[in-house]
């Protein structure tokens, strides 16, 4: 599924908080550092109590080559889409240091002429620079996200040297990888991720819709044939950009889906937090629940494992009221959740 699809209600929620259209507006500081590998390097810090004593929080948000803000505009009509929930920032920067850097090659905050103002299609259609095309995948990410943390810790005040990764969705496998290559973090969380090969989920989905009678084992069997080809022709050229498939460049999926996050869980030592909802069907439980089977199996004690029955990939769940579906938020439980474990760890 595309990326943009995944997120779309956190994109949404961005509107509600009339977020303005630069880092300063968001209570961010921008910097960025120039690499003789990776090129240029955008990432913002939180500027409330920058010069304090806090623990650092690294988020890593999973979008395509989005802008942290991007404002679409409809004649005299306007609307405000962002790859970072501003309450992610809000939230955690009284008591931590919050930084996140930007994609390659992408701006803090672009604006786009559209037709018709229709979120989810105007994201899809959005297109990212040839920068960020040819950086696409864990390398870049993976390698920049590690220069700034470091960078981080020797100009900020980080208190006991903790330092937090935290991955959403797509991020949350991006952290997986980045806490298992710098020594600098000392705490895991990974929000309604995948611990398997991202193009399992695809597959799972398949054998539950015919498990629970969506759609036939016969119907179930010939979508997951048409998924083996194409997974075949993407391994058979990974580092491709030209060729696409569900919104990503053949690079990206080539670089994703040949690491797998349990084999980088099982590594760490350190504190982990995993929490999904039940419902997902982006990030499928069934990866979650497996990566808790195998920390079981070895003996280790140092993955929390909380999961939100009946949840989507957003929190959301679908009740039943009056007759008609609603959906529910499970939101707040889930940051306070994660405030909670970073409490006791």
């Amino acid at each position: 599924m595309k990326t943009t699809s995944l997120l779309i209600s956190l994109f949404l929620i961005q509107s509600l908080f009339a977020q303005g259209v630069t880092p300063k507006e968001w209570g961010l500081k921008g910097f960025h550092i120039e690499d003789a590998q990776l090129g240029d390097i955008h990432y913002h810090v939180s500027e409330k109590g920058i010069d304090q004593a806090k623990p650092l929080l690294f988020l890593i948000s999973g979008c395509r080559g989005l802008p942290t803000m991007l404002v679409v505009q409809c004649g005299d009509k306007s609307l405000k889409l962002g790859t970072v929930p501003p309450d992610q920032i809000h939230n955690f920067s009284d008591q931590y240091h919050v930084a996140f850097i930007g994609k390659a090659g992408t701006p803090f905050c672009d604006t786009v002429k559209v037709d018709e103002i229709n979120p989810l299609k105007n994201l899809e259609e959005y297109q990212p620079s040839e920068e960020y095309i040819q950086k696409c995948g864990m390398e870049w990410e993976v390698k920049a996200s590690s220069i700034v943390i470091d960078l981080l810790c020797s100009t900020l005040n980080i208190a006991e040297n903790k330092v937090i990764a935290i991955g959403f969705s797509e991020g949350g496998h991006l952290a997986v990888k980045l806490a298992a290559e710098n020594e600098k973090i000392t705490h895991l969380i990974s929000v309604i991720s995948n611990g398997l090969n991202q193009f399992y989920s695809s597959i799972i989905n398949r054998r539950m819709d015919a498990a629970t009678g969506k759609i036939t084992h016969q119907e179930a069997q010939a979508a997951i044939d048409k998924l083996f080809a194409t997974y075949k022709d993407i391994y058979s050229d990974p580092c491709n950009t030209e060729k696409w498939y569900y919104g990503h460049p053949y690079q990206r999926w080539g670089s994703f889906c040949t690491d797998i996050p349990l084999e980088h869980f099982v590594t760490l030592e350190i504190p982990i937090l995993l929490l999904n909802g039940s419902a997902d069907r982006n990030s499928p439980i069934l990866h979650s629940d497996y990566i808790m089977l195998e920390f079981l199996r070895l003996g280790k004690t140092n993955l929390t494992y909380h999961v939100l029955p009946g949840c989507d990939h957003w929190f959301h769940e679908v009740v039943q009221k009056d007759g008609k579906e609603e959906h529910v938020s499970h939101r707040k439980e889930a940051f306070k959740t994660i405030f909670d474990w970073l409490e006791s760890n």
